[in-house]
């Protein structure tokens, strides 16, 4: 591209040897042809780093398009694999050469396969993204996933339109999706069940034994014998609020809360500190029930856990969230009592804590002041409290 120096200033001494030819001039033309000759050496450079910096950016794209966490794929009008990344070849199952040409449709699983080809002519035939879930089935039908598949179209100028297509494994949140439900639908027969049986106990044996209390109350030397039923009530009483409270429905879940608390601190004497934020904006009934039941299995295994004299319960309520601390001081100072986050009863806790959303966090070990537990943080969706008819909480 450069002209040599050897014949540039040979042409320079030609011209400047030419009779008639002054030599300002001469000394011009060869200034200009410098400058040109620098002008493009520096072209020549900028070329080459451009070059250099398109493959870099070629490499950097392909292993984006190969090693990405999801699978990418180009679909042509009749639902075939044209182009397919390394991660889509592995979640199907076979060599990327083996796939192209074939219908992802040969991958979907048979109780899906209507819903993929009604997908596939409805998102041809839109320009915005689409989004489809699906089973999948990888080679040789011997696993089966679930994939979430969002697709755009695009058109070339004198072309069939094509899909771009992205696929993801879903296959564990489906299955925690699932056992959530599954989680809910037992806790629903398990809170009917209670409220059944609270029910019976507080209207059958309540009753029974309320009337027979009546019939003795005329009758001498039978002191002892009412005194035994009073016992025997108090029992049935409390049963049944362990069951199903009735003041959760009734009140809310602050004053369900605070009743066991100071109820347990009676039975137990225990030394109890209390402290509740204001109960607003009030919580559903399903959420209420929840944290009440976390908060009845909490103190249980607690208490369980620890030969405990001193109480600490304390309720936040920041915006959007519950936040349930108790805390727990040994009766002896200095008791080597820990709580062990591996035990059985512990993992069953934190399990309960992640079918609420929430997340559990335990002191094992004490403070300096001998005082550990644990701590629920709960966030609400305030979409699901109550509200009335003007929009403000109910």
């Amino acid at each position: 591209m450069n002209p040599p120096a050897a014949a540039l200033n040979e042409g320079v001494t030609t011209m400047s040897e030419s009779p008639g030819t002054p030599a300002a001039s001469l000394e011009a033309l060869e200034h200009e042809l410098h400058v040109h000759q620098v002008e493009l050496v520096q072209q020549n450079e900028e070329l080459r780093r451009a070059q250099s910096d398109l493959a870099a950016a070629h490499d950097r794209y392909r292993d984006l398009y190969d090693f990405a966490p999801v699978g990418y794929c180009t679909l042509d009008a009749q639902g075939c694999i044209s182009q397919i990344n390394l991660t889509g070849a592995g979640l199907l199952g076979q060599p990327r050469s083996s796939l192209l040409g074939l219908p992802l449709a040969r991958f979907v699983g048979s109780n899906d396969a209507d819903r993929w080809h009604l997908y596939l002519r409805w998102a041809l035939g839109r320009e915005t993204p689409q989004r489809i879930d699906l089973t999948m089935n990888s080679s040789g039908r011997t696993r089966h996933w679930f994939a979430a598949i969002n697709s755009v179209r695009v058109s070339g100028e004198n072309a069939a339109p094509s899909l771009r297509v992205s696929i993801t494994d879903v296959t564990e949140r489906v299955r925690s999706e699932v056992e959530r439900r599954i989680a809910a639908i037992d806790a629903d027969a398990r809170e009917s069940e209670r409220r059944r049986m609270a029910l019976e106990l507080h209207e059958d044996l309540g009753q029974r034994l309320s009337a027979i209390k009546i019939g003795l109350a005329g009758l001498p030397g039978c002191a002892a014998l009412a005194a035994d039923i009073d016992q025997a009530l108090a029992l049935v009483r409390r049963i049944t609020i362990d069951l199903r409270p009735p003041m959760l429905d009734d009140l809310g879940l602050h004053p369900a809360i605070e009743w066991l608390a100071k109820d347990t601190a009676r039975r137990l004497n225990l030394k109890l500190a209390l402290h509740m934020d204001h109960d607003l904006p009030p919580l559903g009934r399903a959420v209420s029930l929840g944290l009440y039941r976390f908060f009845q299995e909490s103190l249980s295994y607690l208490l369980h856990e620890t030969h405990a004299s001193d109480l600490d319960i304390a309720v936040q309520r920041p915006l959007g969230q519950f936040i349930l601390s108790l805390r727990a001081r040994a009766s002896e100072p200095g008791s080597p009592w820990r709580l062990d986050a591996r035990s059985e009863p512990s993992l069953i806790l934190e399990h309960r804590a992640r079918l609420l959303g929430g997340r559990l966090d335990l002191d094992t070990a004490p403070d300096g002041s001998g005082w550990f537990g644990l701590r629920l943080t709960q966030n609400l969706d305030l979409k699901d409290t109550p509200v009335d008819r003007a929009g403000r909480p109910a």
